[in-house]
């Protein structure tokens, strides 16, 4: 005879299990990127807990509400329940949720450019209305399961996993509805993980976090118990505030793990890799001859920034006429206390180096790990016969991900470097000055377009910034969402404009071309570009009707909350899985059109031959660049000092 799990004779983790295992079907959809099965079984197992927590929370609300009106109608307020009235006025009051639930969707459908404000009331009926259709099911299975036993002795109905079985069948009824979705928009698109590998690995993963919650809910019973002794309702009333009770102290040992990684990761990118070891030599990059910046205190992205310049000759061969020999200028966080002396000493080294008399100067924002990337400063220095000077400063050694809590310093650190470059140009005759352009990747797209916020395109020109581009742009610039808002008085559409891929900056005209000065790249299917918090509360544009959508993003996608949100920030995690040497243009991956749009944003004069001369070049160079780096790990390891892996920047 098979015997119910013991930790689901309660009835709100019965409800959990069922919409946990009746969501797997949804965490098969194809995502933005191709994810393998550890990615997939992640998230089946997060999602699984996700949603077995939150159908238990509101169920137990529901118990908890069922019993103060019971002990209320008998009028005696402390008084224990009966089991069956219990259920009996629990399944109506789900009934009533799941109405509840469905009505707030209605009330709040989704508008455009709608506040956050109706979302969440939105998804609150979401949650509600699905939680609540669990419960009902479950309470339902349970009074037909009694009454099965009743009417037939040998039965014994009760005892199987009912809220598994229901679950599950209600799982293939909404796979059944994916797969008819995927079929008709997504045929052929990678998937890259085996459902067959993936859900078993991601069902253990739910139960490991079920574990959890087992635990969280015999802890929530005991602080309902103890708040029971002291103040009245009984501890049904109670036990949700010890699940939100725990649930805090989770929170708070989550960010205490968060520091400790990012201890972890800021002490690692402060050694030295055996590739770069040697400071250089030249005089016209930084912690080279006459520098006064020290080479250990720039970070390993800052040291192979400066470390990579390339040569008068390099550019001589590719670009077949004369160069120059380019500047590099690189502040690291660990050079100067803080970002006032951090752009102090930048401006010393542009000065040391003369960087005010080359024809460009390219202000760049750093990602959080302080890199720059190398295609776009390579670009630059060949279309520009190497007539430019780049500068950087540092303000993070983390992830980007990982450094949304550093957007203010680069903030800041970037509107002083702009502010103290412009001030040395004002200086000198006007035709005399270098062509100021700014660059920008990622989370440094962001920190390098913060300074113009709220002045949208004017205030760009204002500021002497002749051309722009950024890449990769993350989702939560505020400067990015104005510019697109084309009735704001500051903002001139024909300055600026967004663009997946090389086809629409081909469709510009010529004369849209040459107007235009301010370039945003963002691929369709880069999840930097689409992930934040809304996620779990508004389902977003760019997974609207399928017609509609940006280039990239699977038609048969569908928004569903938390999930969608675990599904982005895994996609963000394998957007940027390269090749050394492969240029392609997918997920956060933009070598492939990089040097074209380099070429159009800052208005560099080059001919088709010489871009795609340029371009090879990039590729070679990126694949000695790996090559150079494993073998130095490789040696490193042989004499026992030990190794550093093979990493494209």
């Amino acid at each position: 005879m098979i015997r119910p799990i013991g930790w689901l004779s309660n009835r709100s983790d019965q409800a959990g299990m069922f919409i946990a295992v009746g969501t797997v079907a949804a965490t098969f959809q194809r995502t933005l990127m191709p994810r393998n099965n550890a990615d997939q079984a992640v998230i089946t197992g997060l999602s699984m807990a996700l949603s077995y927590q939150i159908a238990s929370l509101v169920n137990d609300g529901i118990e908890a509400l069922a019993a103060v009106v019971l002990a209320v109608r008998s009028r005696r307020p402390g008084a224990n329940v009966s089991d069956a009235e219990l259920r009996t006025v629990s399944l109506a009051f789900s009934a009533a949720g799941l109405l509840t639930g469905l009505g707030l969707q209605k009330l709040f459908s989704q508008r455009d450019d709608e506040s956050l404000l109706p979302a969440v009331g939105r998804t609150s009926g979401f949650f509600l209305a699905s939680a609540s259709f669990a419960g009902g099911a479950a309470r339902a299975l349970e009074l037909a399961a009694a009454e099965i036993d009743q009417r037939q002795e040998r039965l014994n109905v009760s005892d199987l996993p009912l809220s598994i079985i229901g679950g599950m069948l209600f799982a293939t009824a909404r796979d059944y509805q994916r797969r008819q979705r995927e079929a008709q928009f997504d045929t052929g698109r990678p998937r890259h993980f085996s459902p067959v590998l993936s859900l078993p690995l991601g069902v253990g993963v739910g139960l490991i976090l079920a574990g959890f919650g087992i635990g969280n809910r015999l802890l929530a019973r005991r602080i309902g118990t103890t708040l029971d002794q002291f103040l009245p309702g009984g501890d049904r009333l109670w036990s949700p505030i010890g699940r939100v009770t725990t649930l805090g102290l989770l929170a708070g040992g989550i960010v205490a793990l968060a520091q400790w990684v990012y201890s972890a990761i800021e002490s690692k990118s402060e050694k030295i890799e055996p590739a770069y070891e040697k400071p250089p030599t030249s005089e016209l990059v930084t912690a080279g001859r006459g520098s006064h910046v020290d080479w250990s205190t720039l970070g390993f992205k800052g040291r192979r920034f400066v470390a990579t310049v390339l040569s008068s000759t390099q550019i001589e061969e590719v670009m077949k006429e004369s160069a120059k020999d380019p500047i590099r200028v690189y502040v690291g966080l660990d050079s100067a206390p803080n970002p006032e002396e951090r752009v102090r000493l930048a401006i010393d080294e542009m000065e040391r180096t003369g960087a005010f008399r080359r024809k460009l100067i390219m202000a760049a924002s750093p990602t959080g790990t302080g890199q720059v990337h190398y295609g776009a400063i390579g670009s630059t220095e060949y279309f520009s016969r190497g007539d430019c000077a780049t500068v950087a400063v540092q303000y993070s050694k983390r992830p980007s991900p990982l450094s949304l809590d550093r957007i203010w310093l680069g903030r800041k650190q970037f509107r002083l470097l702009l502010s103290a470059i412009r001030r040395k140009l004002y200086g000198m005759a006007p035709g005399e000055r270098p062509r100021l352009v700014v660059f920008g990747e990622s989370l440094g797209a962001h920190t390098s377009q913060d300074p113009f916020l709220h002045t949208g395109t004017q205030g760009l020109v204002d500021g002497g910034i002749d051309g722009a581009l950024w890449i990769g742009t993350p989702h939560l610039s505020q400067w990015k969402r104005q510019i697109h808002d084309t009735d704001r008085p500051d903002v001139d559409p024909s300055l600026v404009g967004e663009f997946h891929g090389q086809e629409d900056l081909d469709a510009l005209s010529a004369s849209a071309r040459k107007q235009m000065r301010y370039f945003l790249l963002t691929n369709g299917n880069d999840p930097v570009g689409y992930f934040g918090p809304e996620l779990l509360i508004q389902r977003p544009t760019w997974l609207g009707e399928p017609e509609s959508r940006p280039p990239g993003v699977p038609g048969g996608q569908r928004w569903v909350p938390p999930l969608t949100f675990l599904h982005t920030l895994v996609d963000m995690k394998n957007a940027l899985n390269i090749v050394p040497g492969e240029f392609v243009a997918t997920g956060h991956d933009y070598r492939a059109n990089l040097a074209r749009f380099v070429r159009a944003a800052f208005d560099l004069e080059a001919s088709d031959e010489q871009l795609e001369r340029v371009e090879q070049a990039l590729q070679e160079n990126e694949v000695r660049r790996s090559k150079r780096i494993a073998s130095s790990g490789e040696q490193r390891a042989a004499s026992g000092e030990g190794q550093v892996a093979p990493r494209a920047e």
